[in-house]
């Protein structure tokens, strides 16, 4: 099987995410807003199910894996919903001035912007392709490249020396970093998996295109207009139509593998 040993480097993530989300999250998790634990609850449950598929499929559970691939029909959307409320979320702060948020918030966006985009073709090609054994999981896994930079982002404020607010310039060249960081571990995986390593080469290239877009488009004055307008939304609704369309895109992927399956032959 493809990837037998993915679910230990999965599982080797985890005291990476508790560094970088320490500080801004699980220090005070008990007053985090809403929009917090809706992103951050549904991220870490991807993650576990990905762990759990893989070693599901090391151990040549078929049937487990099925069942726990199905919870993420219903993942996927809340994933979605939680994300585009973490957008909401930035927005309002930028609006408000946050320090932080004012210096890179309007940069930031492209990063989910971009992450997301992927994040949902790469589920829909998985469940298109959910009967090959090697695009579908390399798809699933390869939706992990687009968690890595908001994590190697918050931990390279250790080395570029960020401390409080009058080093938050800083942050802007350490994302940055961690994006090349993210694109070219992609890279590195798809160069090992040959001619299987499509789904990573694509991640990389679209983790390029968000620092692209964090660097060109991101400081651009009617892009920052424009984002400081979005703070006016209500967050419910532009979260609602995002879960749906989580709904739509999972269902999608699904009817797609359906029609992927070669009709039975008939009887002579």
């Amino acid at each position: 099987m493809p990837y037998r040993h993915a679910h230990w480097y999965l599982l080797a993530l985890f005291p990476f995410i508790g560094m970088a989300f320490w500080r801004d999250y699980l220090s005070h998790i008990t007053t985090a807003s809403i929009e917090f634990h809706a992103h951050g609850i549904t991220a870490f449950l991807w993650l576990v199910l990905l762990i759990a598929q893989s070693w599901t499929m090391s151990r040549d559970r078929r049937e487990l894996h099925r069942t726990l691939g199905s919870f993420s029909l219903v993942l996927f959307p809340l994933f979605m919903a939680g994300g585009a409320s973490i957008f909401m979320g930035m927005a309002d702060r930028y609006a408000m001035g946050s320090p932080f948020h004012v210096l890179h918030a309007p940069n930031l966006v492209w990063l989910d912007v971009v992450g997301v985009a992927g994040f949902a073709y790469f589920y829909f090609e998985a469940l298109r392709l959910r009967r090959k054994v090697h695009p579908h999981s390399g798809f699933m896994l390869a939706t992990v490249i687009f968690l890595l930079p908001p994590i190697f982002g918050r931990l390279s404020a250790i080395p570029m020396g960020v401390s409080g607010p009058e080093t938050l310039d800083r942050m802007g060249p350490g994302i940055q970093y961690a994006n090349l960081l993210t694109a070219a571990l992609a890279f590195l995986i798809a160069w090992r998996r040959g001619k299987h390593g499509r789904p990573f080469m694509i991640a990389g290239l679209l983790v390029l295109l968000s620092a692209v877009l964090f660097q060109f488009v991101g400081d651009l004055p009617a892009w920052e207009a424009f984002y400081a307008r979005t703070a006016a939304l209500p967050t419910a609704p532009f979260a609602l139509t995002a879960g749906l369309a989580g709904v739509v895109i999972a269902y999608a992927g699904w009817m797609a593998g359906k029609r992927l399956v070669p009709p039975a032959p008939m009887p002579a």
